[in-house]
């Protein structure tokens, strides 16, 4: 099958929804979406093409190769931007993308307070929590590994959820802004 530029114009307005999933689907921010697809009907309506014997997959490379370029172009700017920054105002006066030391006292806190939680539990709901949690071990397999039932390991997990669950409300009584840093250690 051949086609011309303005077939495949017109493919390409066929095709412009699917064309736009493929686009979010390789994580596109979908706000960009729209001027891609338009920048792909502008180059195609500027360029000289031959015959093109698959013309949907010919659409497919054109746009995933806009997408690619695309953001190696951001990329650029964002390096341009991040040269410019630090030629300005020197690397050491860069703002530090870290915590603040009063937010990394309270998430130290916090944790500390996780873990005394966690110390609290009886010691097979703790071990078994860890396994589950931290270790990465299915609860089939430390039901196996302590030979107990799957139930009773479901109910070691809903014990230690629910310990957790009190010190994550007594937690959300502090302000928001200070309580983010927690969520990561506390949302057992």
């Amino acid at each position: 099958m051949s086609t011309g530029e303005t077939g495949l114009r017109q493919l390409l307005s066929e095709m412009r929804s699917e064309l736009l999933r493929f686009m979010l689907a390789r994580q596109c921010d979908p706000a960009e979406v729209e001027d891609l697809l338009q920048d792909l009907y502008v180059k195609l309506a500027s360029i000289r093409t031959g015959p093109v014997n698959n013309p949907r997959a010919y659409l497919y490379q054109m746009a995933n190769n806009l997408l690619h370029d695309h953001r190696r172009g951001r990329r650029r700017q964002q390096e341009r931007d991040d040269h410019w920054t630090r030629s300005r105002i020197g690397p050491d006066l860069e703002k530090d993308a870290g915590p603040s030391p009063e937010e990394s006292a309270i998430a130290r806190d916090e944790l500390e307070r996780v873990n005394e939680a966690i110390a609290s539990m009886p010691v097979r709901t703790a071990q078994i929590l860890k396994m589950y949690r931290l270790d990465g071990v299915s609860q089939k397999a430390i039901a196996n590994t302590l030979d107990l039932s799957l139930s009773a390991v479901e109910k070691h997990l809903q014990r230690a959820y629910r310990t957790l669950q009190f010190l994550r409300e007594e937690l959300d009584d502090t302000p928001q802004l200070l309580q983010t840093e927690s969520d990561d250690a506390s949302h057992y």
